[in-house]
């Protein structure tokens, strides 16, 4: 079936959901597919998408294999090479699930994450991932590694802020970067400008290189 006129059949299932007509918060909300079923689970509603999904709100687009819709919730669930970038903050977010509720939107990675930013040419890891469109925020937990360049950053949990451009290790960080390592209890690292800040028990230590 072409893909249109599964994006038609969707829509017209969409605006027949009298808790999706009642009150829609944010930009609209577009989605194409291969194949699409309306169902309910556990008494909720349930749109599922299946087969080369493509979601676009504004600048924000999500990719997947399948993805499930629940209008109450103004939640979409994206299985199978989940893949989501956003034009404006320049950034592609990738994980095994991702969730995200697009009227506050924001996002939930699982399943081996990865953050690339375009603007700053750095890739986050991590086991969970939190994106905040609307203030251009990022947050990663467990086993978060920073990479750019030369540069490796490793902690328990990284907050950044794209507009600020700034990055924010808390949970045993450790930045090292050829010779150099830091450390301390929180360390602001300052992409654009190459700089970094460290609180609390601030460690710097130099590592010489091996010759041969």
């Amino acid at each position: 079936m072409h893909r249109k006129l599964i994006f038609l059949s969707s829509i017209l299932i969409l605006l027949t959901l009298p808790s999706w007509g009642e009150e829609k918060k944010g930009p609209p909300l577009d989605i194409t597919s291969d194949e699409v079923e309306y169902a309910k689970v556990k008494g909720k509603e349930v749109v599922i998408f299946t087969g080369q999904v493509v979601a676009t709100q504004g600048t924000t687009t999500l990719k997947s294999d399948q993805l499930k819709l629940f209008p109450d919730e103004n939640k979409a669930e994206a299985s199978g090479r989940a893949w989501m970038r956003d034009e404006k903050e320049k950034m592609i977010l990738t994980g095994g699930r991702i969730e995200y509720y697009h009227d506050k939107r924001y996002g939930i990675a699982t399943e081996k994450p990865k953050l690339v930013s375009e603007k700053e040419n750095f890739t986050l890891t991590s086991k969970k991932m939190e994106i905040f469109l609307p203030q251009g925020h990022f947050r990663a937990k467990e086993e978060v590694k920073l990479v750019r360049d030369s540069m490796v950053a490793t902690c328990k949990a990284l907050d950044y802020f794209n507009r600020e451009r700034k990055a924010i290790l808390t949970g045993e960080p450790e930045i090292r970067e050829k010779e150099n390592l830091v450390t301390g209890e929180r360390v602001t690292l300052y992409v654009a400008e190459h700089r970094i800040v460290v609180e609390d028990r601030a460690r710097i230590k130099f590592i010489p290189e091996e010759k041969e």
